[in-house]
């Protein structure tokens, strides 16, 4: 008898604790729900965006600090509503965004701007999100990184642009010229110094995923005057000393991706230009005494890209333990990390000149 109620209690027991982190998400969720105003939860709930702003606006009576709190609070009640509503959730992070995207709110309310920047990221990345509306979280995605690069925040900007151009890799399949576009608006982000030298490892990882997107020729016929310039600014950020030095390999190949690119037939013919500005990089790139001190092949790599020739990383130790660091450091970005280690063993089929893959560094 007391075997048969200690397996009753044992049984009730693991039932319990199975049930008990599904209860813990649903509470979660209901509490972010709750407390939202009425009608803005009722608005978030249904996955009107429009009706999300217009309750925010309302609510908010004009006052911009108003608005970024409850914006805030609209996005994290969106992330938990991913589990049981993931569309719902990607409307209403759109929607928060929106709102944060004027210069008087992000002025007004930066630090809940920057919340709802991460949030909505946390949101588009998620694959539950990105399965139900790919292209839908690619737009997302692109307004989150337009927010970001807005408030002036390096880091931040280059954390959003590296998830964004995750995305993007992801939904290039199914839709090439919305991967191109959000592509060329995460490489956009990272093109300038400040953020380059303030992220350089998240900088990479935009440079070569958007560099292995561009180069797919489904890409390049949806979109091939956008494929050009991210294949031109590519090759400008990845010659960055600062950026190449965080992976000597990962940049070599992010050159004969985009060098690949722009001289394909059918980027070449809406571009012509191109392919000469590019060149015109590597070739710079080539004889840069900066970079050769973080890869002495670079030289002979570079210029076998120019000549159309297949070669190969042989990094130093000192690279190797370089990027060993910069990984570590970038513990925020493991999912975008992953695919950037990808890089290095993910073949690459392009129009001539012949693409190389790089070993590991």
């Amino acid at each position: 008898m007391r075997l048969a109620r200690s397996l009753l209690l044992s049984t009730a027991l693991v039932a319990s604790a199975l049930t008990m982190p599904a209860m813990a998400q649903q509470t979660s969720s209901a509490q972010a729900l709750q407390a939202l105003p009425p009608a803005l939860r009722a608005a978030v709930q249904t996955g009107n965006g429009q009706a999300v702003q217009q309750a925010i606006q309302t609510l908010s009576g004009g006052n911009v600090q108003r608005q970024g709190q409850l914006a805030s609070q609209v996005v994290q009640a969106a992330e938990q509503l991913l589990a049981t509503n993931p569309q719902a959730a990607v409307n209403a992070a759109g929607a928060a965004l929106e709102v944060v995207r004027t210069n008087a709110v992000q002025t007004g309310a930066p630090q809940q701007t920057e919340t709802v920047v991460t949030t909505a990221a946390r949101i588009f990345v998620n694959p539950a999100a990105i399965q139900v509306a790919p292209t839908q979280v690619a737009g997302l995605a692109g307004t989150a990184v337009a927010v970001a690069q807005a408030t002036g925040n390096p880091t931040l900007a280059a954390n959003v642009a590296s998830q964004a151009v995750s995305v993007a890799e992801q939904v290039v399949n199914s839709n090439p010229a919305a991967a191109v576009q959000l592509a060329a608006a995460a490489v956009q982000a990272v093109q300038s110094t400040s953020v380059q030298n303030a992220a350089p490892t998240q900088t990479m990882q935009v440079a070569t995923t958007a560099a292995r997107i561009v180069v797919q020729p489904a890409a390049q016929q949806a979109a091939p005057a956008a494929a050009a310039s991210v294949a031109t600014t590519v090759t400008q950020v990845v010659t960055n000393p600062v950026v190449y030095q965080t992976a000597p390999a990962a940049a070599v190949q992010a050159m004969s991706n985009s060098y690949s690119t722009v001289t394909s037939q059918t980027v070449a013919a809406a571009a012509p230009a191109a392919a000469q500005t590019v060149t015109q990089t590597l070739n710079q790139a080539s004889t840069s005494t900066q970079l050769s001190q973080s890869n002495a092949a670079n030289s002979a790599q570079v210029n076998a890209i120019l000549g159309g020739q297949a070669v190969t990383q042989q990094p130093t130790a000192q690279t190797a333990e370089t990027q060993q660091n910069t990984t570590q450091q970038n513990t925020t970005q493991q999912q975008q990390q992953q695919q950037n280690n990808n890089n290095n063993t993910q073949p690459v089929v392009v129009e001539p000149p012949p693409v190389f893959t790089a070993s590991p560094s």
